[in-house]
């Protein structure tokens, strides 16, 4: 199956320090990459994989923390993804995958695919001439430079016959590994799309967690942020806010990419927050401006305010003084004390007190256990309300944890388009499959408002590659309610 790369982090990479990226959005097997480093005792260690444009945006990032970077907008070759490993600071990947593979090239056959897998722990040699695992480093050696390893594909936060990439990069001595724990998407190929306009789904998200590293934020603050970002931008996560943080570090999410340097002991073990019941209860410590999201509830890319406090919440406000986002530390440990309902009250309470505009009426569309760091016990619960004929979707997460009740991630954004739904499911269902050709694939439909009133069609193929090494092939299109276009179309 192709990687459908797309203008931003989307395709495969690997990088040093940080970088990743994609291809433009056309068809073919076009899977982007891009090395970075630093230079130490006169060796020049690669960063990363990006494509097309953002490798240039995060080329640019990485060169302002003191990195080194090229980019790879072709693919490349799993010996040299895992020899670039060797020698990076970070190691990025981005296209398909699956729990315990990712590919990094598409052969010209399904069994030719180029595979980097996890590995078990007798997986130190492989038999294979296109597969390579992570286990083949030796631990602490090979790896133990890495600060980040980037897995940006589908379920690598997962167990799989072929290892666990959470479990393999940690025993091998990466500082910080990141997966994610379901299905994430990036921009797809569309008919008469530019690839200016591919500046969505997976490719903002990573876009703008390099931004957010380029400032100093840790791991764990630039994903809750780039998070934040993309629902402002499309009222949808497409998966991204599912990710996992592990590693050999005391404290893997709080690992940051500047300044520049490779990867090293860090023994810092995270302090857990506190259980706070408003912003006004903390003390701000800095303060800083910074690049909002886009979207129309942050519309000047300089109206967002970073406030760092002694607690060690870090909070955004946008010009109005309204809290963006807020992200805390989890507990990983000790007894847990509340009740899923109790976690669910608990952060009902705070949104009411703290979220201009809440209401107990709108709708409750999330209240699930997540998990983002080992040893967490973190519930999500969500809202969204759209007044009927009415503008200005909103959205409001909150995560709490149900060992103390704290907050350790907020968000509220709004959209901006009037419900407005003159196509059926049947309708909307029909219009996608038009426009990928497939007539075959399961296909479901959900009605949402965001900056447009749209169906989110999703048509799932089930399993393609390699039968030894099979990733999921999902579409997700969205089609406007009212006369059936395409508004923008992204796969896994």
């Amino acid at each position: 199956m192709p990687c459908d790369c797309a203008n931003g982090f989307g395709g495969c990479g690997h990088a040093r320090v940080f970088l990743s990226g994609a291809a433009p959005a056309v068809p073919g097997p076009l899977c982007s990459l891009v090395r970075a480093g630093v230079r130490r005792s006169g060796v020049r260690q690669p960063l990363g994989s990006l494509g097309s444009d953002d490798v240039t945006s995060f080329t640019s990032a990485a060169q302002s923390m003191g990195y080194s970077a090229t980019g790879y907008t072709n693919g490349r070759q799993v010996n040299d993804v895992f020899n670039d490993g060797a020698d990076s600071a970070v190691l990025g990947l981005f296209g398909h995958a699956n729990a315990d593979i990712f590919q990094t090239n598409e052969g010209a056959t399904d069994d030719r695919d180029q595979i980097l897998a996890a590995g078990t722990t007798t997986d130190v040699v492989s038999p294979y001439a296109n597969i390579r695992f992570l286990t083949e480093y030796t631990p602490y050696v090979d790896a133990d430079d890495m600060r980040l390893l980037i897995l940006a594909g589908c379920d690598t936060a997962q167990s799989g016959p072929w290892g666990d990439f959470n479990k393999a990069a940690t025993s091998r001595g990466v500082d910080s590994a990141i997966g994610f724990s379901g299905l994430v998407y990036y921009p797809a190929t569309t008919a008469g799309t530019a690839i200016s306009t591919t500046n969505y789904s997976g490719n903002y998200f990573w876009s703008r967690f390099s931004y957010h590293v380029t400032t100093g934020a840790s791991v764990s603050t630039a994903l809750a942020r780039a998070r934040t970002d993309l629902v402002a931008k499309e009222g949808n996560a497409g998966g991204w806010d599912r990710y996992v943080i592990s590693g050999a570090a005391s404290n893997p999410g709080g690992v940051t990419l500047k300044p520049a340097g490779a990867g090293q002991p860090l023994n810092s073990q995270p302090l857990a927050t506190e259980a706070f019941t408003g912003f006004t209860q903390l003390t701000p410590v800095a303060s800083t401006t910074s690049q909002g999201p886009d979207g129309t509830d942050v519309t000047d890319v300089t109206d967002v305010t970073d406030v760092t406090t002694a607690e060690g919440v870090q909070y955004r406000t946008r010009q109005d003084g309204t809290i963006l986002d807020a992200v805390g530390t989890p507990t990983t440990g000790g007894e847990i004390t509340l009740s899923t309902n109790e976690a669910r009250e608990a952060a009902q309470r705070f949104v009411q007190d703290n979220v201009t505009g809440f209401s107990t009426d709108w709708q409750l569309v999330t209240d699930e256990a997540v998990s983002h760091v080992d040893g967490d016990a973190v519930q999500l619960v969500r809202w969204r309300t759209v007044e009927a004929g009415k503008a200005g979707a909103r959205e409001v997460t909150a995560e709490i944890d149900r060992r103390t009740g704290a907050v350790t991630y907020l968000s509220a954004n709004r959209g901006s388009a009037t419900a407005d739904f003159r196509l059926t499911t049947e309708d909307a269902i029909a219009a996608a499959r038009a426009v990928i050709g497939d007539t075959a694939g399961t296909a479901s439909a959900e009605p949402d408002t965001w900056n447009a009133s749209r169906w989110v069609v999703t048509v799932d193929r089930g399993l393609t590659g390699r039968s030894d090494a099979q990733v999921p092939d999902v579409e997700r299109l969205e089609i406007d309610s009212r006369n059936g276009t395409v508004l923008s179309r992204s796969s896994t």
